[in-house]
């Protein structure tokens, strides 16, 4: 597979603390490829330096085949786009004048028309910044990201901060410039979003890579074990309970008004508790499934302690 980044023992330092300690990283053409980490892990000094924005201490940087040495050079810079946490606009410019603006630092662009199409904000074009809404300003930051039609798009926390809606809407962008071709170097703390939309994902921690995986295989092999909840009427007695965990060869844990089981293989454990139930006349109620999520990978490969 083509690799549109290559990084080789990223190193970055300032006076004695080392923030980013000799990391390697790939990312593919056309896909989407999720940076996490805690805060202070090093993903922002990263994620900065390959923007352009810091210079490394020391390592290597390849985008599109061309090592980056110093500042990123003009060819590279017309081919990438990036979103930042934070974006401020002149706000005595309209939307339309700051696509206008913006499209005049590079050779080619995209119409303003497609670009506010692409964002959802075409009904803006003629409106101010400060009068958008903050899901609208991180839209118009998006498509001032992609004014250049970027073959590569840095996206540092696109949706922190917003409304389910204007955070779904920018999902769904995500997807379509994925299918278009594009490839997308993200960071989030959301992991909903990074295990929907990641394809590759690269969990930094100490400013070190802890594991680079897929999201699929990162829950298998770190998310932990699935659970099973559900009650049962009526109340069974004790010993009863202690049957069923005879047979699942596990301890049942109670949870308010009802019990939880931790379980390796779903199916198996369930059919195990329908079978019991109906030995002992019991009615199973709201069964629920809890498997792992790519939290638990997060939280299991970082630690649970409070980062501030």
């Amino acid at each position: 597979m083509e690799k549109v980044i290559e990084v080789r023992d990223l190193r970055k330092k300032y006076g004695n603390f080392e923030a980013v300690k000799g990391i390697d990283i790939d990312v593919f053409k056309g896909e989407v490829f999720g940076f996490l980490g805690p805060n202070g892990a090093g993903k922002t000094t990263t994620l900065e330096i390959l923007e352009g924005l810091r210079k490394p201490t020391s390592g290597t940087i390849k985008m599109f085949g061309e090592e980056i040495k110093g500042d990123v050079i003009p060819e590279i810079k017309e081919r990438i786009g990036v979103v930042l946490q934070q974006t401020s606009f002149l706000d005595h410019l309209k939307v339309k004048e700051i696509l206008e603006l913006f499209a005049s630092f590079f050779k080619k662009s995209i119409s303003i028309e497609k670009a506010l199409e692409m964002v959802e904000l075409k009904e803006k074009v003629n409106a101010y910044p400060e009068n958008l809404s903050g899901g609208q300003r991180q839209r118009l930051a998006i498509a001032v990201a992609l004014i250049n039609d970027p073959d590569l798009i840095f996206m540092d926390e696109p949706t922190t901060g917003l409304d389910p809606q204007s955070r779904e809407s920018i999902w769904v962008l995500v997807e379509k410039l994925k299918s278009n071709g594009k490839t997308i170097f993200l960071t989030t703390h959301y992991m909903e979003e990074a295990q929907r939309l990641c394809d590759r994902i690269t969990i930094i921690d100490h400013g070190k890579v802890v594991e680079t995986d897929s999201p699929e295989h990162l829950i298998l092999k770190y998310g932990g074990e699935s659970k099973i909840d559900f009650s049962c009427t009526p109340t069974p007695p004790t010993e009863k309970v202690e049957e069923l965990e005879r047979e699942l060869q596990g301890k049942i844990h109670k949870l308010d008004d009802h019990c939880r089981i931790v379980t390796k293989d779903l199916t198996q454990t369930l059919e195990k508790i329908v079978l019991w139930s109906k030995k002992n006349n019991v009615s199973l109620t709201d069964v629920f499934f809890i498997e792992p999520t790519l939290e638990d990978v997060f939280l299991n490969l970082t630690g649970r302690e409070l980062r501030d």
